[in-house]
C-alpha cells in the first residue's frame, strides 16, 4: 500500500476570512498551506487513477508560479485506499478523488463502468467520471484540477462539517470483497536467519534484498505474504505437516519452501518477480518483470506431475518446482 503522507500540524488561520488551510508566520511573510489529498484504489492497473495522478502533477506544475507568488506551500497526500477501514477513515466516496483543503474538486459524484477495476476485483465496478465545462471525462483535464484548486483559494471555500454518518458505498463494497476473493494466499518457509528478513550484517544477500522489495510492493497493493524462518518461527514448521515432512526427508537444503493456497509450488529458491505475479494471480505490471526465471525455457505456475497447471501453462518439470 502507498503510505499516507503525514503533514505537520498547522497553526490556526490568522484571519477568519482567509481561505488558507493553515498559516505559518516566518517573521517576514505569512506562509499559507494548501493540502491536497489524492485518493485512489490502484496506481498499477487502473488507468483513471494513474492518469489522474499524472494530471494532478501537471496542474500543480502550471500553478507553481501563481501559488508561490501568493505565499502558498503545497502538500500532496497520496492515499491508496486498499481496505474498507481506510475508505471509512477518509470518508471515501469514489475513485479517484482529489480534495483541496478537504473540499472535493467535483461538485457531485458521477461514475461509469471501469474495465481496469473489473480486472482487479472480478466484479462490475464503477469509477469516477469528471464533469468540466459541460463535458464528461474519465480522466480529469489539468485545467479542471487547476480550476478546482484556484476556486478553493479565491472563493474562500471551507470544508463543511461532517454531520452525517459515513456509509461505505455499495460500489466500493463490491470492489473490496471481489479483490479479497481473488487474492491467493502465499507462505514462505525460509532457512534459519539472524532476523525476519535476513537484511542485516555486513554482507546482504541481493536475493533477499530483491525479495524484500517485492513483498513491500505487494503489501502496498494490499497483498500480504507470510514469511517464517527456522530461527524466529520454528513452531510454524512443526504445525505445517507438508513442510515438516519435506524438512524431515530432505533436510534444511529444501528451504525455502513456497506454498500457495496450501500447495507447495517451489522449493530450494524464491520465486522470480514474474512467478510472483503468476502464482498470486496478479495483473502484469504490479511487480517489475526484470527478473528472469532460472531456466529460460520453463516457468513455474504450480505445476501438476504432468507439467500442466490449472491455467493451461505447460513446461518441463524444472529444478526447484514441485
Amino acid at each position: 500500500m502507498v503510505s499516507e503522507m503525514k503533514t505537520d500540524e498547522k497553526t490556526s488561520c490568522c484571519d477568519s476570512t482567509c481561505s488558507c488551510h493553515g498559516t505559518i508566520d516566518d517573521g517576514e511573510k505569512i506562509i499559507k498551506s494548501l493540502d491536497i489529498d489524492f485518493m485512489f484504489l490502484d496506481l498499477n492497473i487502473c488507468e483513471r487513477c494513474i492518469t489522474t495522478g499524472e494530471t494532478l502533477d501537471e496542474a500543480l506544475k502550471s500553478l507553481a508560479p501563481v501559488l508561490q507568488s501568493m505565499n502558498y506551500t503545497v502538500t500532496v497526500n497520496k492515499i491508496n485506499i486498499i481496505t474498507e477501514e481506510l475508505a471509512i477513515k477518509h470518508r471515501f466516496e469514489s475513485s479517484p478523488t482529489i480534495r483541496v483543503n478537504g473540499i472535493d474538486i467535483c461538485d457531485e459524484v458521477k461514475e461509469n463502468f471501469c474495465k481496469d477495476c473489473y480486472d482487479l476485483c472480478g466484479d462490475s465496478v464503477d469509477c469516477r467520471v469528471f464533469v468540466f465545462d459541460g463535458k464528461e471525462y474519465e480522466q480529469p483535464p489539468a485545467a479542471m484540477i487547476a480550476d478546482g484548486i484556484l476556486r478553493v483559494i479565491y472563493e474562500q471555500k471551507k470544508a463543511k462539517p461532517q454531520d452525517k454518518p459515513y456509509v461505505l458505498p455499495d460500489n466500493l463494497k463490491k470492489y473490496f470483497t471481489g479483490k479479497k476473493s481473488m487474492i491467493k494466499k502465499m507462505q514462505i518457509y525460509e532457512p534459519a536467519m539472524c532476523c525476519p528478513t535476513g537484511l542485516c550484517g555486513v554482507s546482504i544477500d541481493p536475493e533477499l534484498l530483491r525479495l524484500s522489495g517485492v513483498l513491500e510492493t505487494l503489501k502496498k497493493n494490499g497483498i500480504t505474504v507470510d514469511r517464517f524462518n527456522l530461527t524466529s518461527a520454528p513452531l510454524e514448521f512443526v504445525k505445517n505437516t507438508k513442510v515438516n515432512e519435506r524438512l524431515t526427508d530432505e533436510g534444511a537444503e529444501v528451504l525455502p519452501i513456497i506454498i500457495v493456497d496450501e500447495k507447495i509450488v517451489i522449493t530450494k529458491r524464491y520465486p522470480t518477480n514474474i512467478e510472483f505475479v503468476k502464482l498470486l494471480g496478479l495483473k502484469a505490471g504490479i511487480i517489475a518483470e526484470n527478473e528472469k526465471s532460472p531456466d529460460d525455457d520453463s516457468c513455474c505456475c504450480g505445476e501438476s506431475e504432468s507439467g500442466e497447471d490449472s491455467s493451461g501453462c505447460y513446461s518441463p518439470v524444472r529444478k526447484g518446482c514441485c
